[in-house]
């Protein structure tokens, strides 16, 4: 898949029934190129965006991060994954996971 590529995302069931995200490049195959988690964490979304934990994480609690967060209480905060890729990109995404194609 080339960077100017839209991958098509759609919520999918892994082999053992956990939900994911199924990211396919070109939309010509059945079967997904990526399974993505459907959020990651913080840390990883700052990372991915260029931004510091200490920045990300003030972000976050001021309601004004780049995409939107889930406040999970005592864990912290989630980013969902699609955003994820809409905000930065596929290739970052799947850099930051360490998921190969």
């Amino acid at each position: 898949m080339t960077s100017d590529e839209r991958p098509t995302v759609q919520a999918a069931m892994d082999p053992i029934d956990d939900m994911v995200l199924a990211v396919r490049g070109d939309g010509n195959s059945e079967a997904p190129d990526y399974e993505l988690p459907l959020a990651v964490p913080l840390d990883t979304a700052s990372h991915v965006l260029g931004l510091d934990l200490a920045e990300g994480l003030r972000l976050a609690e001021s309601n004004t991060y780049p995409v939107p967060v889930i406040n999970v209480g005592e864990e912290g905060f989630r980013v969902g994954t699609a955003p994820l890729i809409r905000a930065a990109g596929l290739g970052k995404v799947c850099k930051a996971l360490r998921v190969q194609g």
